[in-house]
């Protein structure tokens, strides 16, 4: 069983207009799991609590690095909906993560559990001991992976220059 995931929750920063804003929590490479609650997130309560752990419901999103979180056949969303958490999450237009409003702590923590042995599965990492957060203005693309099998080729020779007559 994974630690409680309010404990790896890091603050971000507060904003009087955002909120407060949890960094991510990134799952292996591929997967990145946001957990909020404040005055403008769908959580209850509906504000900003210095006691995270008196939430009961969060507002929550995930999302991966290519392709999209629910690319048919190859999104890892492929593998959590069908979970008991996974019904009231949608990916609103124009996002490329899928979002879950007022997300009851229980399902919170079991997400991150099905996050976590989804990476393991995956090979992405070892154990949970490799969840790492992620900065706000971090690129995701930039987080370590397989690289596909791409990445393997060699770069081709570049043809010598003919001598200079």
């Amino acid at each position: 069983m994974a630690k409680d995931f309010r404990e790896y929750l890091v603050e971000g920063g507060r904003h009087g207009e955002f909120g407060r804003v949890f960094k991510e929590l990134a799952v292996g490479f591929k997967v990145f799991v946001s957990f909020q609650a404040s005055e403008v997130h769908a959580s209850t309560p509906e504000e900003t609590l210095d006691d995270i752990y008196q939430y009961t419901h969060w507002e929550v999103s995930m999302r991966s690095t290519t392709p999209p979180i629910d690319t048919p056949e190859v999104g890892p969303w492929m593998y959590f909906r069908e979970k008991e958490w996974a019904e009231p999450f949608d990916r609103p237009e124009y996002q490329r993560a899928m979002v879950g409003e007022f997300i009851p702590t229980e399902h919170c923590q079991q997400i991150l559990e099905d996050a976590v042995a989804y990476a393991i599965e995956k090979g992405h990492i070892a154990s949970e001991a490799e969840i790492r957060t992620v900065e706000p203005d971090e690129e995701i693309k930039k987080t370590t992976g397989c690289g596909g099998c791409a990445s393997k080729k060699k770069p081709a020779k570049k043809p010598k220059a003919a001598p200079a007559e």
